[in-house]
């Protein structure tokens, strides 16, 4: 049985590849694809097709799959909100993703250097020590502030063990019930579901979304949101963009209705250089990269390769996505 790895920039090639090619072992051989060649002719025998780069919104590839009886769709990535899912589940082609625990420590690490970022005022810090101004400003402490976690699967469940060992207090809401054991070793005070979210906006210092992007997220932090988080909150978003409405982020920015916002991901990818939210102090950007780390990828690769192997041997493909 063959693998087709599909790569399309901007999605970088490595080290995702290689992780991937390394965790097969020589056990399969692994086809890259080839844009200047017939994708009929690179489907034949692929038993798995590997999807690191969006590949799955295309009905083009995924027909060809289907017609080569490619047996599983295998994406690279937790978030499928690019895949066509209804398409996939109508046409039977099964779909399996590398879900938040894969990525979870990335991306904690991740939204707790940006809430440290903004507490200790970097964009100010770095035009002043090259002006020679020294001693200023005050900065803040994350110690005793309230963190809220919107959606406490592994990412969230990272970060709130990671700021509760630093002294914050932890509220989160989820869509599905936590146990009381994993509340108490995430250090979660208070947990609801998405009923109290208004409660966690209203109280949060720093709030953290951790969430999916699907129909019911889209713009869940909106001009309403956000109109009920403190003047002094700040926003964190290591999920995806359009979680936010954009437009009324730089509004409250702007406005000083929140204090910040840390963001690594947009409504729209890349961001122009003149976006509104790249000429603010109190906004941290960077560029779609919390995922984006060598654990994160090793463990990536081994996930998808052991879905080649259970697939090779008859075996049904773990992390299948079955609903939209």
């Amino acid at each position: 049985m063959r693998v087709l790895f599909l790569n399309r920039p901007p999605s970088p090639l490595q080290p995702w590849y290689d992780d991937f090619v390394a965790a097969l072992g020589g056990r399969f051989p692994v086809a890259l694809y080839d844009p200047a060649r017939p994708l009929a002719d690179q489907l034949r025998g692929v038993g798995v097709v590997i999807d690191h780069g969006g590949f799955g919104g295309d009905r083009t590839f995924l027909d060809a799959a289907l017609q080569a009886d490619v047996k599983l769709w295998q994406a690279l990535s937790n978030g499928v909100d690019y895949v066509d899912l209804e398409y996939l589940l109508e046409k039977g082609l099964p779909l399996a993703n590398t879900p938040g625990p894969f990525s979870g420590i990335a991306l904690a690490e991740h939204a707790l250097f940006l809430m440290l970022a903004l507490a200790k005022n970097y964009h100010v810090s770095q035009r002043c020590v090259r002006s020679k101004v020294f001693y200023q400003p005050a900065n803040d402490e994350l110690e005793g502030k309230t963190l809220g976690v919107i959606g406490l699967g592994a990412s969230g469940r990272e970060l709130a063990r990671r700021a509760g060992a630093m002294g914050m207090r932890v509220m989160a809401v989820d869509v599905v019930d936590i146990s009381q054991a994993v509340r108490q070793e995430c250090h979660v005070e208070f947990f609801a579901d998405l009923s109290q979210l208004d409660r966690v906006l209203a109280e949060s210092d720093y709030l953290s979304l951790h969430i999916p992007l699907t129909k019911a997220t889209r713009h869940l932090i909106d001009r309403r949101a956000l109109g009920l988080m403190k003047p002094t909150a700040v926003l964190i978003n290591v999920a995806r963009g359009p979680i936010v409405d954009e437009a009324a982020l730089v509004e409250a920015l702007q406005a000083g209705r929140i204090k910040g916002a840390g963001l690594d991901v947009f409504e729209h990818e890349p961001l122009d250089p003149e976006h509104p939210l790249l000429q603010m102090d109190n906004v941290i950007a960077t560029q779609h990269v919390a995922g984006t780390t060598t654990g994160t990828s090793r463990r990536r690769g081994q996930a998808c390769a052991e879905n080649v192997a259970r697939i090779a041997r008859g075996l049904p493909a773990l992390h299948l996505i079955t609903s939209g």
